[in-house]
């Protein structure tokens, strides 16, 4: 027994990357199974001030272990060679099938809507903090659009234990292949450990790991608009932005079937009204950028992925410099082009993506196809949408009399 505890006072198994302080002592007890590694394990958490995990990686035994490989000597050669990207673009715009697309990329790291719980708190709810796993615990004003690319920040930086709890343990984190990591984590070491603030500190320096791991780092967001993350751009050198958009008709007939356009919210005018002024911002943002910082925004369209997958994914691929390997053609194949049943409406698979280009023509009424035309002309002439004359639009009505 004095042997094995000796271990505590005498050595520290772990790189300089994991070492946090002078006093500390860690130790990695390393085993095989049916090895005596309970017992072992058990003794030695009875040690005075000891914080004791019985098997944290054992949630990642049920997903592609080699996803998760934690190479701590690689960390800092990722860190010189890592590349991020945001993929900033607007409700029923294609992003989910986007995102899914990009992070098919080897090595990268994704993450759906990281900013889904710290809006609503801050913008609905009104939290009145925001406690981390670190502890930090900032009191108001907090403001949204500062917060956001803060967290930004801290995502793409990889410094996980700094960010929200709330934004942590949101269900969006499940949708990427890595990030779904951390509610496993989270809900096996509340169970073993009884304790939800070490759970949480614990499961995000895992998780800090495995993105630090990861030389393509990838968020997806509808929620900021583009001049609230462009400053990242400063602080991170490299930074990447894919501003992806739709046809204002079709993406506003899609929003309008998801309450978006109610008479609480402005009616068809209304909506039209805040999504055509934002994109027009975007725009205007989008242009700054591409004088003062060339090659790190790229602009995509809904309808090219829809009607090219392959070779327009084959270009975000390039953009960012990843690897367009066949596994992610194959893959990119299957959810666009294979005729699979659609998932549900903020999900990837669609059953012929090209189906959706333009939908809007047939199932949008005349009235709601004038207020969009009419507000959003600047955007449509922008980026090369056809503008169609009074006599098309009343032709494409006759074709269904279902209509939006």
């Amino acid at each position: 027994m004095r042997d094995i505890t000796a271990v505590l006072g005498r050595s520290r198994l772990t790189g300089e990357a994991l070492y946090t302080g002078k006093e500390t002592s860690q130790v990695l007890l390393l085993t095989y199974m049916r090895s005596g590694s309970s017992l072992t394990g058990d003794i030695l958490q009875h040690s005075p001030g000891a914080f004791y995990i019985y098997e944290p990686f054992r949630s990642l035994g049920h997903k592609n272990k080699s996803s998760y490989i934690l190479n701590y000597a690689n960390v800092v050669d990722y860190w010189d060679n890592v590349t991020s990207l945001l993929l900033l673009t607007y409700m029923r715009s294609g992003s989910s099938l986007a995102g899914d697309i990009l992070q098919q990329a080897q090595e990268s790291f994704y993450l759906y809507e990281p900013l889904h719980s710290v809006e609503k708190a801050l913008v609905e709810f009104k939290h009145l903090s925001m406690a981390t796993p670190d502890k930090s615990h900032r009191l108001p004003p907090l403001e949204f659009n500062s917060e956001a690319a803060e967290e930004l920040y801290n995502w793409f930086t990889c410094d996980i234990p700094k960010l929200p709890n709330i934004a942590l343990l949101d269900s969006f984190m499940k949708k990427g292949i890595k990030s779904a990591m951390m509610m496993d984590c989270y809900r096996n070491t509340v169970k073993n450990v009884g304790d939800i603030s070490a759970a949480l500190l614990l499961c995000a320096k895992q998780l800090k790991l495995v993105c630090l791991n990861s030389p393509f780092r990838i968020i997806k967001t509808i929620r900021l608009e583009l001049s609230s993350v462009s400053y990242l751009l400063d602080r991170l050198p490299n930074l990447k932005i894919i501003h992806l958009v739709r046809d204002p008709r079709a993406t506003l007939m899609s929003q309008s079937r998801m309450g978006q356009c109610s008479v609480t919210k402005g009616g068809q005018q209304g909506c039209t009204e805040r999504f055509c002024k934002r994109l027009e911002n975007d725009v205007l943002e989008e242009e700054n950028i591409l004088r003062k910082h060339q090659g790190r925004i790229m602009p995509v369209f809904y309808e090219d992925i829809a009607s090219e997958p392959i070779k327009t994914s084959k270009k975000m691929y390039d953009f960012i410099g990843a690897e367009f390997t066949q596994s992610a053609e194959q893959y990119i194949f299957n959810i666009t082009m294979a005729g699979l049943e659609n998932d549900c409406a903020i999900c990837t698979t669609r059953s012929n993506s090209t189906e959706h280009i333009d939908s809007w023509k047939t199932k949008m009424k005349l009235d709601f196809k004038n207020i969009v035309q009419n507000r959003c002309n600047y955007i449509l002439r922008r980026y090369g949408y056809k503008i169609y004359t009074q006599d098309e639009l009343v032709n494409m009505e006759v074709l269904n009399p279902k209509q939006i």
